[in-house]
This record gives C-alpha cells, structure tokens and sequence, in this order.
C-alpha cells in the first residue's frame, strides 16, 4: 500500500504537470482539467477514471489526458491498466517525462527492477542534469545488486546537487560500504559546514570516524548531536565510545544520560554511563547504572533455561550439575523455588538431608507462593519441616 505522504507528492506532481500542459482534446474529447483536478485533490480516483472513461480518453490521442487515466488507476493501486495507459502516451512519445516516470514506479511496485532501470535510464535523457533522477538510478542499480556502478551515479547526484540531504547521504553511505573514507570524510565536511546540525549527515560522519578509531575526530561532534535532539542509540553509543576512549568521561556520561533520561534504555548505555561514573570515581553511581545494564543484559526467559537445564541433569542422575543450574538461576534471579529445588535435590537425589533442610528453611523464609502449584509446595515444605522438628524432638 502507498503511504499518505507517498500519495501527496504524487498528487501534487500530476497536477503541476496536468494543469501546466493544454489539453488538445478533439470534439468528442471534452475533458474538463479543472474537474479532474479536483478529483485528484479530494482522491477521488473511482470517479476521476469514470469521467475520463466516459470521455473517451480510452481511444484518444491527447497524451495529457491518457496520462490523468494512467494516473487515477495509478492512485488506485490498479498498476495493470495504469502500465497500459501509460504505454500508450510512450507510444505517442517515447521521451514523455510523466508516462516514464510512472511507469518507472510501477515496475518497482512489481519488482521489475530491470524495467525500472530502463526509465530511470530514459528520464536522464530527458533531464540530463537533474541530480534525483541520478539517485533514484543509482537506487536501482542497488537493488540489481551492481553497487560499483550505483556509486558512479550517486557521485553524479551529488555533482548536481551537493545540497540535497537524500542524495548526500546515500553518496557517503555508498562510499563507506566501499570503505572510501577519505572521499567520504571530505563530502561530510563539506556538507557539515553549511548545514551544521543535520543529524543524518552527521551520523555517517560519527560512523567514519569511529570506524577508523578516529575517536577524537568523532568525539567533536558531541555537542552538534546533542544540539539535534536525535533518538538514536546507535549513534549515542558510538560517541559514549569515542569520549570515553580519549577520557573525556564527563561528555560520555552525558550523551549516554541524555537518552537514559527520555526513557531510552539499552545496555550499552547503561554500561557506557556506568564505566565514565567509575572514571570519575562516583562508585555508586557507577554500580546503580551497571546493575541496570545487567538486568537488561539478562534475559528474563533465562531463569526458565536453568531450570529445564536442571532438568535435564536430573533426568540424568547428574544432581551436582543439577544443583549447579538452580544456584546459577537463583544467583541471577532470586527465585525462591531454586532454593526448593535444590533442597529437593539434596534430600532425593544426594540423601543429604541436613544440607536438604538448610535450603527448604532459605526457601520457606522467601516464598510467596501465588499460583496453586507454589503453594503446593510451600505446603509441602512446610509439613515436611514439622514433621523433621517432631523426628528430632522423639530422638532427644
């Protein structure tokens, strides 16, 4: 499905081409382009084909009006007949720039990306110096999988229009893939200097440099990005890194903060924040934050992997590898039913019943049984423990 911004554009651009050319029409050809504007503004596209139909677009000559049929299916995703429409303005002029635009997008709708190639190819033709069409070329040759040749027309994009963010950004994107840092630190340079807070520019130049363990080159751009207001870990992490590497633990705290702050929580910058806390030899601090990066690092489903591991060592008599598993799961989560489990290993499986009642008495003094199984066996437990107390107070 097409975006509502896709959709937007789109509109706009027929439009400006529609209403800009006189529609020749013969006398039996009597479109109205001011309604058919207006069915293009309000989406009307049902409509818009109806009317046209009706006024025998369909057996016209009028490349304007075929164009507008081509269009209304177009909008209506019905990229069968807008292809077919669009053939016939091509035939009545190969080097019509809608019919080619259009027909480009089409064949990307359908993944004929050697189709979309001959468009774009054909667009140039036509607008030899128009920097879009050469990324948009260059994008198809990508998706062909030729990335040598798809650089060679994002240096052309770029040529035409260094000013264009999409068409920059994709040029040092492509030059980095290529590792070709040195070109690609100059044309961030350059772009950075007249526009000095653009996020997606600068985060290609935090990427090259960081890559290159230019950490102190990447580390002056600290500011600039915080000045961004960007949401982006990847990044924040990458100039935590280049700070932290060159000592300046106050400004890597700060970025890793300025996320943390918003609600924006990884492990990375948990660790970062934690490691320039302990620089700065707030230790506190520094294990606050550390603690964090654990309980993210951990995932939750890992308590559940210990106990089927324990499982399986039960299964296999092995009970100290058992017993390992539970302690490692209670070490890291705390659940009281590791300490039964254990107790129940010691008491069943080893026929150690002192070190068995040491556990069951952690156990008892944590649960907080919910489920009816927890409390199962907290009652289990529990009758157990009195019914060793009774044993122990006979013997003596």
């Amino acid at each position: 499905m097409l975006s509502v911004p896709h959709k937007l554009v789109s509109i706009l651009f027929f439009l400006s081409i529609f209403t800009s050319a006189s529609v020749a029409q013969t006398s039996e050809e009597q479109v109205d382009k001011n309604k058919i504007s207006e069915y293009f503004q309000n989406e009307q596209y049902a409509e818009a084909i109806q009317y046209l139909e009706s006024n025998n677009v369909i057996r016209s000559t009028d490349i304007n009006s075929i164009n507008a049929l081509g269009y209304a299916y177009y909008m209506s995703e019905n990229y069968l007949l807008a292809q077919e429409n669009y053939l016939r303005a091509l035939a009545l002029d190969s080097l019509n720039f809608t019919a080619n635009r259009y027909s480009a997008l089409i064949s990307r709708e359908n993944k004929d990306y050697g189709k979309q190639l001959f468009y774009y190819l054909r667009l140039l033709q036509i607008q030899p110096s128009n920097g879009i069409l050469y990324k948009l070329t260059g994008d198809t040759y990508k998706l062909l999988k030729n990335d040598d040749t798809a650089l060679l027309f994002y240096a052309k994009a770029y040529h035409f229009q260094p000013a264009n963010t999409k068409i920059t950004v994709a040029y040092i994107e492509n030059l980095l893939d290529k590792d070709s840092y040195t070109t690609a630190d100059s044309v961030t340079k350059a772009f950075l200097e007249k526009d000095t807070l653009n996020a997606a520019v600068m985060r290609l130049a935090i990427r090259s440099f960081t890559t290159q363990r230019k950490m102190a080159d990447a580390a002056r751009f600290t500011k600039n990005w915080l000045l961004t207001g960007e949401i982006e870990p990847k990044t924040t992490v990458s100039l935590a890194q280049s700070n932290y590497a060159i000592k300046q633990y106050e400004a890597c705290y700060k970025v890793c903060n300025n996320l943390l702050e918003q609600g924006i929580e990884t492990e990375a910058l948990f660790y970062y924040a934690s490691q320039a806390k302990y620089k700065l030899n707030e230790f506190i601090k520094s294990s606050e934050l550390l603690k964090q990066c654990l309980n993210l690092a951990i995932s939750k489903n890992t308590n559940l992997y210990y106990f089927s591991l324990a499982d399986n060592f039960e299964s296999l008599k092995q009970y100290k590898r058992a017993i390992a598993s539970y302690d490692t799961a209670y070490y890291l989560f705390h659940d009281p039913l590791a300490l039964y489990n254990i107790g129940r290993l010691y008491e069943q499986g080893l026929q150690n019943n002192n070190t068995a009642r040491q556990y069951y008495k952690k156990y008892m003094a944590l649960a907080k049984p919910k489920t009816k199984d927890e409390q199962r066996v907290y009652a289990y437990v529990k009758e157990l423990l009195k019914g060793q107390e009774r044993k122990q107070k006979e013997n003596q």
